[in-house]
């Protein structure tokens, strides 16, 4: 201790004597850091110092923590406490000595103080919030700073010492992180102690319906405590019926704008109460005060809610019977408020807006309070023979999941009509067409097509609505799907289909036998067969009916039988016109083939017919 005692003397900083004056008080096996044994020694070194320095400033009626103050050449030197504290948090900091040490001295500070003293005690702790929560020192000492600030709480007088209890919660609230278990109600307990008292025999002279002022208050027993009507038939039936007889009075008793403008609820806000009068003789001003009437039907919502909240367990739902009745209650409720004024229609908006953010509080709890705070990912590289574990699903897969957590919320997204809705081909693959876009900017690695479930819904669609851009899927992947009218000029003619070997093979062969028909078209045939193939166009022609082509009954005549000379009358002009007109017929059937194992005589004959 008086190795301490000269330590807070000293005017250097911590950091130049601290871990020195350890090393000289406690002899330690390690140079720079305590083992068990010796941290717990020191700390009840420093446990009974703190206690001696308080028990001095409590006997010369200074303050705790501006005992020791010296004033020398104009400036004030620091307590000999604050002095105290300093170094130790310098020592837990740098994890010379074990990080809870400086949580237990503030403890002890504080349930040595007096009240008034305390006020300056928290003060230094609110001074070193930046460095009480780091996380080496978070870890060891937060529960041990939450019994300090709740046994504050309970020493101090809730209309007397408002500021300070308002200062301790704030501090709780910046120095534990959101997704702290010890701040939430994990349970969702109500508190049933916050009961509401009002009159059970109706005075003398009064103008109200008792009966109704009773049936009104009562109905606080149930939103108090909203769990004790699942599992009781009796109370939720005797609820709902007095619940019925109030929404039948407001409906009955609608306001008026005039009603409504006339309280100014903003004005209100300043002179706000928790709790409204509960006297008889208040309820006829009541019933006509919307803001009184809103409350009511806003409590009403809290507690269908909390019934209808998902992910209880089977004795906790309530039945269908009684789910039926919370629905119709509910959009009676509802449409209240829409009727109340003023805005009641963006009242309502709201109201909705909270309880729905309130049933994702409830999940967040229900799911073990995950950390909202999310540390960026670094990438490692997975070492060969080592398995990288898949995040485990409740159903499976994360939609699944999803999907069953949003099904108490949408029961009606099954059935509803514009649940199915299957997009054009272009609209889907847009995305993708504009990721493929290189003047647009976006990086690689958030491209559509890193999307496994995008590009699997993509080949599905494209397999039914578009099987050619289908077909590019197994030459250039899925980026070769996006239909080409979606793609930049640049980057269209690289998934371009291109004309097969095949296709160039057939073309080509069917240019060289035009050529070749062309050449036998223009080769004379000798006059002698020329005239009996006209003589016998011209009796065939004859004996065909009026419509026949002249050109069709050449082409008959060449595949029956070649004619002679002697069966054959002379060429009369007629004939020639008739196989003139023919001509073209024939050159078309010599080019498709159809007039196979004809002989050169008959060529010859159908090429000058």
């Amino acid at each position: 201790q008086d190795l301490f005692r000269q330590a807070i003397l000293r005017p250097e900083p911590p950091e130049e004597f601290a871990l020195l004056t350890v090393q000289q008080a406690i002899n330690p096996q390690k140079q720079t850091k305590l083992v068990q044994d010796e941290n717990q020694l020191l700390e009840n070194i420093l446990r009974s110092l703190l206690q001696e320095l308080v028990a001095a400033a409590v006997q010369s009626g200074q303050k705790v923590m501006q005992y020791g103050v010296s004033i020398a050449d104009g400036e004030s030197s620091q307590g000999q406490i604050p002095r105290l504290l300093d170094i130790v948090l310098y020592l837990c900091e740098k994890e010379h000595v074990e990080g809870g040490m400086i949580f237990q001295l503030l403890e002890d500070l504080t349930e040595m103080s007096t009240m008034r003293n305390c006020e300056d005690v928290f003060g230094y702790i609110e001074s070193k919030q930046d460095i009480l929560g780091k996380p080496e020192l978070f870890a060891r000492g937060k529960l041990v700073m939450l019994r300090t600030c709740n046994q504050l709480l309970r020493r101090l007088s809730k209309a007397n010492d408002v500021v300070f209890c308002g200062r301790i919660i704030m501090f709780l609230a910046h120095f534990f992180p959101l997704s702290e278990r010890s701040a939430v109600n994990i349970k969702g307990v109500f508190n049933t102690s916050n009961e509401t008292k009002y009159e059970t025999e109706a005075p003398e002279g009064i103008s109200i319906d008792f009966n109704f002022y009773k049936t009104l208050w009562s109905l606080q027993e149930y939103f108090c405590n909203p769990p004790s009507l699942v599992n009781a038939p009796g109370k939720w039936h005797k609820f709902t019926s007095s619940l019925m007889v109030v929404l039948n009075t407001f409906e009955a008793q609608p306001l008026s704008d005039e009603e409504g403008n006339a309280h100014n609820l903003e004005d209100d806000a300043a002179t706000f109460n928790i709790k409204y009068l509960t006297s008889s003789k208040l309820m006829g001003l009541e019933l006509k005060d919307p803001s009184f009437r809103r409350h009511v039907l806003v409590q009403c919502l809290i507690l269908f809610d909390y019934l209808k909240a998902p992910g209880k367990s089977e004795k906790e739902l309530p039945s269908e019977a009684m789910e039926e009745e919370i629905k119709t209650s509910e959009e009676r409720v509802k449409k209240l408020l829409e009727m109340t004024p003023p805005k009641g229609i963006d009242f309502l908006r709201s109201i909705e807006h909270i309880l729905e953010r309130e049933r994702n509080w409830v999940w967040w709890k229900r799911d073990g309070c995950p950390p909202f705070e999310k540390q960026p990912e670094e990438k490692k590289l997975v070492q060969d023979g080592t398995k990288k574990r898949r995040p485990r699903w409740r159903l499976g897969n994360k939609e699944l999941s999803q999907l069953w957590r949003w099904a108490d919320q949408y029961p009606d997204a099954l059935t509803d009509t514009k649940r199915v809705c299957t997009p054009s081909i272009t609209d889907y693959w847009k995305p993708l067409a504009e990721d493929m876009d290189e003047s647009a900017g976006i990086e690689a690695e958030y491209h559509h097509k890193n999307n496994r479930v995008y590009c699997w819904k993509g080949l599905r669609f494209s397999a039914r609505q578009d099987l050619e851009g289908f077909s590019r899927f197994t030459e250039h992947g899925i980026e070769g799907v996006v239909p080409l009218e979606l793609l930049p000029t640049e980057v269209r003619a690289k998934y371009q289909a291109k004309p097969s070997e095949r296709t160039k093979r057939i073309k080509k062969e069917e240019t060289k036998n035009s050529a070749q028909q062309a050449e036998e078209n223009q080769i004379a045939t000798p006059p002698s067969e020329i005239d009996n193939e006209v003589s016998r166009a011209d009796l065939e022609a004859s004996a065909a009916p009026m419509e026949t082509d002249a050109g069709i009954a050449t082409v008959n005549i060449s595949q029956d039988e070649t004619p002679t000379p002697e069966d054959n009358p002379k060429q009369s002009s007629d004939t020639d016109v008739a196989q003139e007109a023919g001509q073209t017929e024939a050159d078309t059937e010599a080019e498709t083939g159809l007039i196979d194992g004809e002989t050169d005589a008959e060529v010859d004959l159908d090429a000058v017919g």
